[in-house]
């Protein structure tokens, strides 16, 4: 009989971590509830969406230290985050807006998935940007290494790399960023 029971019935609505800093306005989504106005110290569920209004800045801190920072107009759903046991592992499924990922090196041994519409990003102990910069979707990697998976194929990143990505989806040159394009990046995030 308890396998009958809707989803949100079954639901088991697990604390992963906590708003850090936000300005402008938040909220969490989570389906069968209503949104969540996010504000410092607010607590961050497995399975929220987090999203961002006009002019937001946001930042979390998920268990294990894992730090996000997201932008205007972003949406972040957190999917899984088990950093014991057999399979440890951290999924996150962005949905637009750029945002900004710092794993501790510590923790290299937790595999981290982020999602995104154009792409996915396969991280393990790193610092790393994603987002739109100068018009176009793009991917800086300021501590550690990243491997990027797009439409037209898989690079990998290392520390102070960067790579567009334009609406083909066929990655260009990784190349090192300059200073001025990865302030341009980090100041989206509020980093």
């Amino acid at each position: 009989m308890l396998l009958a029971l809707p989803r949100p019935a079954l639901a088991v609505r697990l604390r992963v971590g906590e708003v850090t800093a936000l300005s402008g306005t938040a909220a969490a989504l989570f389906t069968g509830e209503p949104p969540r106005a996010l504000s410092p110290a607010a607590p961050i569920m497995l399975e929220d969406l987090l999203t961002t209004g006009p002019a937001a800045r946001l930042a979390c801190r998920l268990e294990g230290g894992i730090d996000v920072r997201m932008g205007e107009n972003a949406a972040l759903r957190v999917d899984a985050l088990t950093l014991r046991g057999p399979r440890p592992g951290v999924a996150l499924r962005g949905f637009g807006g750029a945002l900004l990922l710092e794993v501790p090196p510590a923790d290299r041994r937790v595999p981290v998935d982020v999602t995104l519409p154009w792409a996915h990003i396969g991280v393990r102990g790193t610092r790393f940007f994603a987002g739109v910069v100068d018009g176009v979707h793009a991917v800086f990697v300021a501590r550690g290494r990243v491997q990027l998976r797009v439409a037209g194929g898989t690079v990998l990143l290392g520390e102070g790399e960067g790579v567009d990505v334009p609406s083909d989806g066929i990655p260009g040159a990784v190349r090192s960023w300059a200073a001025p394009r990865i302030a341009r990046a980090l100041s989206l995030v509020g980093a």
